[in-house]
């Protein structure tokens, strides 16, 4: 395999993760913490990585008892307080996992974005659509990859049936969706923040951003694997059939044909945008 092909795959299998919500560490690594609070910290990230274990193995109740008794040794170790609040939301325990995330976002961790969005389903699961919604803008706000979160204040938009919000956020996401350079530029903005605004390699990579010279590189990758890997196919027709959705309950049916089309160009076997277009098809045959 070439070692551009091995370079895409990286890229996807890396940087996908920050993209699961409810990823089991969404703040930095343990040896970051071990580096900043020496000795005590040793014995709190073994507890909490026994936690992850358990976590993993879908056992919620240890896993809480693990992270607790991590937190009671060193109380602001993020990644214990960050796999807390997922423990709790797995075990339907949101009001827990609310404060958990809420206290996380207090200690500024490296991707809020993940923790805005992960209130943000809690808050889905609550029936509390307006904090939901709060919460998937500000994840949206904060996220380097932020597709996921628009798409699902479009949703919520819909729900409450303002067209053009949903239109708004929708667009967004489409603006957003996984390219490849969107992808790359999420990597730089996720590696920014790893450093104080006044260092120079701060400095270097917001020129680079301004720039966009990060562009030239990335004819290096093989962008047919990258797009196959990520399989974006079917969610960006599911957007665009949203879109073309929202313009028809405007009566905008001319706009909503051209997206139901596009949605259907992308994705030709997608009943949902089928049913849809031949509504649209029928209202403009009046």
């Amino acid at each position: 395999m070439k070692i551009n092909t091995v370079i895409t795959y990286f890229i996807v299998s890396v940087w996908g993760i920050l993209l699961i919500m409810g990823a089991l560490t969404i703040i930095g690594p343990d040896w970051l913490v071990e580096l900043s609070h020496p000795g005590k910290n040793v014995e709190a990230i073994s507890i909490k990585n026994t936690g992850d274990t358990y976590l993993k193995s879908n056992k919620y109740n240890e896993a809480i008892q693990q992270y607790t008794k991590a937190l009671k040794i060193v109380p602001d170790l993020k990644s214990a307080i960050a796999n807390l609040g997922v423990a709790y939301q797995k075990t339907g325990n949101y009001n827990k996992a609310i404060i958990s995330f809420n206290y996380l976002l207090t200690l500024n961790p490296e991707f809020p974005g993940v923790v805005y969005y992960n209130l943000g389903e809690i808050y889905e699961k609550m029936e509390q659509p307006e904090k939901a919604l709060e919460s998937y803008l500000l994840a949206a706000d904060t996220s380097a990859f932020p597709e996921k979160s628009y798409q699902k204040a479009g949703h919520i938009y819909m729900g409450q049936r303002e067209w053009n919000n949903a239109i708004k956020n929708f667009k967004l996401a489409i603006d957003n969706r996984q390219t490849i350079d969107n992808s790359y530029k999420g990597m730089l903005l996720t590696y920014q923040k790893a450093y104080p605004d006044t260092t120079d390699t701060y400095q270097e990579i917001s020129n680079i951003l301004k720039t966009k010279s990060y562009l030239s590189h990335l004819n290096e990758y093989d962008e047919k694997i990258f797009n196959k890997q990520l399989n974006k196919e079917v969610n960006l027709a599911k957007t665009y059939n949203n879109i073309g959705y929202c313009l028809a309950m405007q009566e905008k049916y001319k706009e909503a044909k051209e997206y139901l089309n596009i949605a259907l160009r992308i994705y030709p076997s997608y009943t949902e945008a089928k049913n849809n277009l031949i509504v649209v098809e029928n209202q403009l045959a009046e």
